[in-house]
């Protein structure tokens, strides 16, 4: 058998450069775990919650102040995590806007609303410290996904309303601009309803009753009772074939705005399923940014 002997040149192994690097890209940092207000958690008469955020800005955020857009996570008010959408926030982030991502309570220490009263506590807390971590306090959007979604349709549309505003920075106002509602609930009153393995319903949770069954309060919760001249810009993003959250509800509340005048779009995304990767595609983001950037800033 013959035996053939390759040599193998592998080159120097240590390598010395010099490089000078022209500053064309910015750098970012995400500021973790700012508590923006604290709250009443399961047992109200001693124990308090820290609400916290995360924030991705610029490094070095300069003399230029920036438009914000508020993450709301979705998980039913049943459970959330402000770090779950970090990676495509950033998008956002490199496209001019500071992003924070919230937390709020969830259903099971209290009923709502207290979770929409965290998403204004949120909105006030950083118009407070807008100069401090270089936000334009008059151009601020919401944004949320499925339960998020609900969250931020309405903070949008009660944005002059002040019954939700507790806690502290009242001197703040709690108002958006915009709104971008990631297939979002829009209200909680079909009618109907069975769960064959005998749970409640997360918004029977959330709510502490079942609006079908307490059609007085209905409109209480129904994001469309509030709308008025006054409501901002919403862009809407929903899958066709969502088993989740039906795409009706997107509906209702698109020709609740139409009625209105209110500008709104509604982007239904053909074969998506609740929450599907193909609503996170580029094609989307785009449109979103498209319509954030005319709102926010022109």
């Amino acid at each position: 058998m013959l035996h053939l002997k390759k040599s193998i040149n592998i080159g120097r192994l240590q390598v010395k450069k010099e490089i000078r690097v022209e500053l064309k890209n910015e750098t970012y940092c995400m500021i973790s775990g700012i508590t923006f207000a604290q709250v009443p958690y399961w047992f109200p008469f001693y124990n308090y919650h820290d609400l916290k955020m995360n924030m991705i800005r610029p490094f070095e955020p300069g003399a230029r102040k920036r438009p914000l857009v508020i993450w709301i996570c979705g998980g039913a008010w049943i459970t959330m995590d402000r770090n779950a959408h970090t990676p495509y926030l950033m998008e956002y982030v490199r496209h001019g806007y500071i992003v924070a991502s919230i937390e709020y309570r969830l259903s099971n220490s209290a009923c709502y609303p207290a979770q929409l009263q965290d998403v204004k506590s949120a909105i006030r807390y950083l118009r407070a410290h807008a100069d401090a971590y270089g936000i334009d306090a008059e151009r601020i959007a919401v944004m949320g996904e499925s339960a998020g979604g609900y969250l931020a349709s309405m903070a949008g549309v009660t944005s002059d309303r002040t019954e939700f505003d507790v806690g502290e920075n009242l001197t703040e106002s709690s108002s958006v601009q915009a709104v971008v509602d990631f297939y979002g609930p829009s209200h909680f009153a079909e009618e109907g309803r069975s769960n064959p393995e005998g749970k409640p319903f997360p918004d029977q949770m959330l709510l502490g009753y079942s609006s079908w069954l307490v059609p007085e309060r209905a409109k209480e919760t129904d994001v469309t009772s509030y709308i008025n001249e006054k409501t901002p810009p919403f862009f809407i993003v929903h899958g066709m074939a969502d088993p989740v959250v039906s795409i009706e509800h997107s509906e209702y509340l698109y020709d609740a705005l139409d009625a209105k005048n209110i500008r709104v779009e509604l982007l239904k995304v053909k074969d998506a399923g609740h929450a599907a990767p193909a609503i996170y595609q580029d094609e989307i983001s785009v449109q979103i940014m498209e319509f954030l950037d005319s709102i926010l800033k022109s």
